[in-house]
């Protein structure tokens, strides 16, 4: 569906994903009546993530990843800093899950106390939980707002620019991940501008 996503029905792809978000648990599971799996925390986020920037109309599908188009970050960046100016920062959510309660789950029960992380508390911690987990904690902290990563180390502790982060911002926050190509954002704009 690159480059198509107009050929798929949106609004029933993006109620079948919201769907799968637990209000007990607040993680996700892959399919119905199934348990919250800590690996669809990217799965069924970075759908959404992907989704929600496409209604936005800031993206370009180009070879598999996501590029703003030419100009578009800078203009989008100046009108989220006028809507934040015009109504509480917290009152909107731009992004079709509830990003805190995904959070809660992936930090409070995804998290093996050794280090890593699982699918759901009952399961040993595995190399493959632990990269889908930190990458739907990426898509819930990044994916509702543009910002860049030095925002979070501004010297006046004004985190306006921030997402909801639950918890401890200096502790909890990780970096930006692709939701398409589940890589850090760096890696890409370097792969897009050598390549593309």
């Amino acid at each position: 569906i690159l480059n198509a996503v107009e050929q798929i029905d949106v609004d029933n792809l993006r109620g079948w994903l919201a769907r799968r978000q637990m209000g007990y648990e607040g993680g996700f599971c892959g399919r119905t009546n199934k348990l919250v799996d800590g690996c669809y925390s990217f799965w069924q986020g970075g759908a959404m993530a992907v989704l929600d920037e496409w209604d936005r109309g800031a993206t370009e599908m180009k070879g598999g990843g996501s590029e703003m188009i030419e100009g578009e970050r800078e203009k989008k960046e100046e009108e989220y800093e006028e809507e934040l100016d015009e109504e509480e920062e917290w009152e909107r959510s731009e992004i079709s899950f509830d990003e805190i309660m995904l959070q809660r789950y992936i930090l409070l029960c995804a998290q093996d106390v050794n280090g890593g992380l699982r699918d759901k508390p009952s399961k040993p911690r595995d190399f493959y939980h632990t990269c889908y987990n930190l990458s739907g904690l990426s898509v819930a902290q990044h994916s509702s707002r543009l910002w860049l990563a030095d925002d979070i180390a501004n010297e006046s502790g004004d985190d306006s620019c921030l997402n909801r982060i639950f918890g401890d911002v200096t502790v909890n926050i990780v970096g930006r991940t692709d939701p398409v190509l589940n890589i850090r954002v760096e890696r890409v704009e370097v792969m897009l501008s050598q390549h593309f």
